[in-house]
């Protein structure tokens, strides 16, 4: 289709010893197909443990008729590795000298590490699947086409407490409160830390009638730690014996994108993302005056900096300027993030998200340090653009925070028309 040509190229590689590195039409050979998007490169030891898995898998479902097809994106250093790589695959490749393409795919299905499944509708190009390695390699052939479970489905039907009570998801639906799922385990450090804090929240908001469900999703690795633990806590939980609970489990942090724990997920009665991360929220409201704790127009980058890898940020660094200056500060970006226009946005669709680093030595310091903007002047704010999707910055001017509206202003408008000047850090 010509959803595809556009994502893949008009031809792609034959892989297979028949097809001797002939060129295939790309929409006659994905039509109709669940497509893999294969992110691998010869130099990289997982990717070498996973590709013969993955070739073994596919020949079986294409031996028995399934509409299944690969496409390998190389991350090679050279032709060489990339043809040596392809011999040992029996599927299809994007050429190894169409770079561009493979740039825009690591681009747009944000693959940051290799080796990456992505499954795509070959029709509509559509994604079925943006993290499939793992359901790939712990369901095989028999989990064919791997479309992750849906919130719902990946939370209940039904969930557990410490006494082995049940709970129906539907029923604490019904509630009409929020959820918060729980990304946490007996093991590590952080999470006993904050579970104890965690309590204390929810039992002061479901006290104060403001309905407040939990759903501990555990990384815990045995029955008997899952048990001790969940015996600290008043909430459900995934059950750990249910016979598909690392499938669930595996969905919901894909869901989420967990990286790490423990994480707190909010969501609203329908299970619709409220805050991806409201850990750092919950430890700074111990009143729960901010409940359910909906992300601010503008964010400290030290209660929650992982947005600033994952999409474009204005910061302003406030470290030498008193409290009230920085809440005029923050009035300004808050004002430009509540535009009745919206956020600004790039040519891309992507959009601006604030942020303001207040505190000396935290990651304001680090964003100094990779920007070259110097350390922080008594009374002056300096601003940033972060484009760490695509590792680059730009610097922004320095002002009074009587000054800093109007260049923030200025800064947003050349991000959203593109004529804001980037410096790589690639170089």
């Amino acid at each position: 289709t010509f959803i595809m040509e556009s994502l893949l190229g008009a031809s792609l590689r034959s892989c297979s010893s028949g097809g001797g590195g002939s060129l295939l039409s790309t929409a006659s050979a994905l039509a109709g197909k669940t497509v893999g998007l294969y992110f691998s490169a010869h130099w990289c030891p997982p990717c070498r443990q996973f590709t013969p898995v993955l070739s073994s898998i596919y020949s079986q479902l294409v031996e028995i008729g399934k509409p299944f097809e690969i496409v390998f994106i190389s991350s090679d250093k050279s032709e060489e590795q990339y043809n040596e790589y392809l011999a040992e695959m029996p599927w299809l490749a994007v050429p190894y000298a169409a770079r561009d393409v493979k740039d825009a795919l690591s681009k747009k299905y944000k693959v940051s590490g290799i080796p990456s499944l992505v499954l795509v509708d070959g029709d509509t190009g559509n994604t079925i699947n943006p993290q499939a390695r793992g359901a790939v390699a712990s369901e095989g052939a028999e989990g064919f086409p791997w479309k992750p479970l849906e919130v719902a489905e990946a939370l209940g039907p039904n969930l557990v407490k410490a006494d082995g009570t049940t709970t129906a998801l539907a029923d604490l639906q019904a509630r009409k409160g929020h959820f918060g799922v729980y990304f946490s385990a007996s093991w590590c450090g952080p999470c006993r830390s904050f579970t104890p804090k965690l309590v204390e929240a929810y039992n002061k908001l479901n006290k104060n009638n403001q309905p407040f469900d939990i759903v501990l999703v555990s990384s815990d690795r045995d029955k008997k730690s899952f048990d001790e633990y969940l015996g600290h806590m008043p909430w459900h939980a995934v059950p750990f014996d249910d016979a598909n609970f690392g499938k669930r489990t595996g969905a919901l942090s894909e869901k989420f994108e967990v990286q790490g724990i423990p994480r707190l997920v909010i969501l609203d009665s329908d299970l619709n993302v409220v805050r991806s991360d409201a850990r750092g929220a919950v430890m700074k409201d111990e009143d729960c005056s901010n409940f359910p704790w909906h992300p601010p127009a503008v964010a400290d980058v030290d209660e929650n900096p992982e947005p600033l890898n994952e999409v474009p940020c204005l910061v302003a660094l406030v470290e030498e300027v008193d409290e009230a200056e920085q809440k005029a500060v923050q009035d300004a970006l808050t004002a430009i993030a509540t535009s009745s226009s919206g956020k600004p946005k790039d040519a891309d669709g992507r959009e601006l998200h604030f942020f303001f680093a207040a505190e000396d030595g935290g990651i304001g310091s680090q964003i100094r340090r990779i920007a070259k903007v110097g350390k922080p002047k008594q009374g002056k704010v300096d601003l940033v653009l972060l484009d760490l999707e695509n590792s680059q910055t730009c610097t922004g001017g320095s002002g009074t925070a009587e000054e800093v509206g109007k260049l923030a202003e200025t800064l947003a408008a050349s991000f959203a028309d593109g004529s804001a000047t980037f410096t790589s850090l690639r170089s």
